[in-house]
């Protein structure tokens, strides 16, 4: 059935009026669903012009004209043609369905005069999870990370690693990367490289690359070989700390992806000589300001300390408590230097005494690992400076330089591992009660004689699952560092004619 409508426009005299004089039409609609009635599938409801070329259908349709005033123009329906010629074209532009059920696909007609919906903006400017405000989320966290208050992935436990390297640091960087702590950013230093004069003053070029290749968590540090450049003339401390943040950045560190430097071998005589205390402070400013316009970069500093095996620890803690009253030291080392690490390498001979228990090795590495800071911890308000600097700062160098006679090491890989487990296992559980080291741990590494790139990537994987599993998802614990499931199979070091040290529990108090 088709009903065909026209409106006649009526001119004054009663003419109707139209483009050419004639009458203006609808086009007739087709009720059946008919091929010419079909809307578009965008739900658009067609072209609403006229017919390509303008016809108007007048094939029969009889007109029944309304009278109109005659004083203003008008419109008039023209006939209501419900049995018309089955043969009139209809202009299927202007065809608009009167039932759904007859389109293709009668779901996807959309009410064209609902504006889109504006009730719900998501927000997450600034914020890489947590809820957007519209019911989802501004995204998810990596595994082992938590959503903070403020929208941005954050660990239960932080941890930064610190590596102070002789050799082989690729190795020990590769097996990182295999087996990372999800919530861990490792820092490894880089050794210099001999200048004109034979100093190593010059920071190893394309390894910072190598590092950085690896990952946004994988940083380099440039070795700031202290008895090399106390042999450069003409310059001053502040001078040398500024001129080895430019050969950095020659060598290609970047700064501001994390890449840092590393004061090697501060001397002992920083313990008791303001002249020495005096460098240490003029450099580390150097270093970390650089050449102006240069972004700030605070980075590390290792510290000569003392064996594990001394006995008369008198001279040695004295020198250390007038130390740790110099606030003006602890002071600038707060706005320059990241990490404070002391060279602390604890010994198997010590560490290791058979037929005792993982806690009791543990306590015995923690009362020489950790002295400096525990005695700064119960020192006077005049060390207040150093302890709350130590707080945040404070990471123990240990020991995990295998076959290296000057480290106390000539043990089997098998004990090593173990060894190196043990160290992790006491610095974390330390941190559970303690607020140094916090997440900070460090250890020394490098290629000893007669010793392979494969008996490397042992140690060095045992390293790295340690770590990983003491600072795991949801902040881990030590006892990850004795094996993956919290067993302590790993931390079962046993050397034979090993006897714990009880000289180093006096830095328990001031």
């Amino acid at each position: 059935m088709r009903i065909g409508i026209a409106l006649v426009v009526l001119g004054a005299a009663g003419a109707p009026l139209g483009c050419d004089g004639g009458s203006l039409a609808l086009p007739s609609t087709d009720l059946t669903g008919s091929a010419d009635a079909a809307a578009p599938q965008d739900g658009g409801g067609g072209d609403r012009a006229a017919s390509m070329d303008g016809a108007t259908p007048t094939d029969g349709a009889s007109g029944i004209d309304s009278a109109l005033d005659d004083a203003a123009p008008a419109f008039d329906l023209a006939l209501l043609d419900l049995a018309g010629p089955a043969d009139a074209p209809a202009v299927a532009d202007l065809a608009i369905p009167l039932d759904a059920a007859a389109l293709p696909d009668a779901a996807a007609v959309k009410d064209l005069a609902a504006p889109p919906d504006l009730a719900c903006a998501p927000k997450c400017l600034g914020r890489e999870c947590g809820a957007n405000g519209c019911g989802g989320t501004c995204g998810a966290c990596p595994n082992g990370q938590g959503c903070g208050g403020s929208g941005q992935c954050t660990c239960a436990t932080p941890v930064e690693v610190v590596i102070y390297d002789e050799a082989a640091w690729n190795v020990l960087a590769d097996a990182f990367k295999k087996d990372p702590s999800p919530c861990a950013h490792y820092h490894l230093s880089i050794p210099a490289v001999a200048d004109g004069n034979g100093e190593k003053t010059v920071p190893r070029g394309g390894e910072a690359a190598k590092m950085q290749a690896r990952g946004p968590r994988f940083h380099a540090l440039a070795e700031f070989h202290w008895a090399s450049w106390s042999q450069v003339q003409n310059m001053t401390w502040f001078e040398k700390g500024v001129e080895f943040r430019k050969r950095m950045q020659t060598a290609g560190y970047d700064v501001t992806a994390g890449d840092g430097w590393a004061v090697n071998e501060l001397p002992s005589t920083v313990r008791y000589d303001a002249t020495t205390r005096k460098n240490a402070r003029d450099a580390v400013r150097g270093l970390a300001t650089g050449q102006n316009g240069a972004p700030v970069a605070r980075g590390a500093v290792f510290t000569i300390g003392m064996g594990q095996p001394t006995v008369n620890l008198g001279p040695y803690k004295a020198n250390i408590e007038d130390w740790l009253k110099d606030a003006a030291f602890w002071s600038d080392m707060s706005l320059y230097a990241r990490f404070w690490g002391q060279e602390v390498y604890a010994s198997p001979s010590i560490s290791c005494v058979p037929n005792t228990t993982v806690a009791a090795r543990s306590t015995a590495t923690n009362e020489f690992v950790e002295h400096v800071a525990r005695l700064a911890a119960a020192g006077p308000n005049a060390a207040a400076s150093a302890s709350a600097y130590l707080d945040m700062a404070y990471v123990p160098l240990m020991n995990a330089a295998w076959r290296a006679p000057a480290y106390d090491t000539m043990i089997s890989l098998d004990q090593m591992q173990h060894f190196v487990s043990g160290q992790v296992y006491a610095a974390r559980a330390w941190a559970g009660t303690h607020p140094y080291p916090g997440g900070r741990i460090a250890f020394a590494w490098t290629r000893s004689v007669n010793v392979t790139d494969g008996e490397l990537d042992i140690l060095g994987a045992r390293m790295a699952s340690a770590i990983h599993h003491a600072y795991d998802a949801g902040g881990g614990a030590a006892a990850g560092a004795c094996s993956p499931n919290n067993a302590f199979t790993w931390c079962q070091c046993s050397v034979q004619g090993a006897a714990f040290n009880d000289a180093w529990q006096t830095f328990a108090a001031w």
